[in-house]
């Protein structure tokens, strides 16, 4: 897949992240964003790879190198607060537990905020 059909996706399943927050009203609405917060996510981090392959950096292997590299690009400014939403997506991926659904929940308007000055900074360098 290209840099720029992987962008698109994102930006797509972005809107639909944005779209799912302010409607949630029940354990299941929060369950769907969350899903939506994970699939968001994935695309993150491969997008933030094929945009580092375009780039001549083949380095970006996994997701905590790919935030790595993207502050070395200047894509994002501390790739700490993008382990903190990994982490995030791991606790939310690999087992249910309503009080980590929680915390996964109240980390998605950051992760909102982070995603959207990424795409902004990832359109302004191309």
């Amino acid at each position: 897949m290209t840099f720029v059909s992987r962008l698109t996706e994102l930006k797509l399943a972005f809107i639909r992240l944005k779209e799912a927050m302010p409607e949630v009203s029940n354990q299941l609405e929060k369950d769907g964003t969350i899903q939506r917060f994970e699939f968001v996510f994935e695309l993150v981090w491969k997008t933030l790879k094929d945009y580092a392959e375009d780039k001549g950096r083949f380095d970006a292997v996994s997701p905590k190198d790919a935030f790595r590299v993207a502050a070395d690009l200047g894509l994002i400014d501390n790739p700490l607060i993008w382990f903190g939403f990994l982490k995030s997506r791991n606790e939310a991926a690999h087992l249910y537990d309503e009080q980590k659904a929680e915390e996964v929940f109240s980390q998605i308007p950051s992760f909102i905020s982070a995603v959207e000055n990424l795409i902004l900074n990832i359109s302004k360098a191309l």
